[in-house]
């Protein structure tokens, strides 16, 4: 997930025609927290993020698309052994 998100900042700087210095101040982070972020090698912040989308002048969905989905039989195992605990005993 880390390494979508960062492709997808790195693209989208690139894109802007913005350096990561440039990036980070705009951003108002340090420049090696957009390295991070785009080598895929720091987890993101939400503040970090948004900050990031709002300089990027982007929306996050573009910044979040080709993430891998979840593996719906896990999805549907949990929700069933959740539910399953929560039915109120008589």
């Amino acid at each position: 997930m880390l390494r979508v998100i960062g492709a997808n900042v790195k693209a989208a700087r690139a894109k802007a025609n913005l350096t990561q210095e440039c990036l980070a101040e705009i951003a108002g982070i340090h420049w090696q927290t957009v390295s991070h972020v785009e080598n895929g090698k720091f987890p993101a912040t939400i503040l970090t993020f948004a900050k990031l989308c709002q300089a990027l002048e982007t929306n996050p969905d573009l910044l979040l698309s080709g993430l891998p989905p979840l593996n719906p039989d896990r999805t549907d195992r949990i929700k069933k052994a959740l539910a399953r605990k929560r039915k109120p005993k008589l």
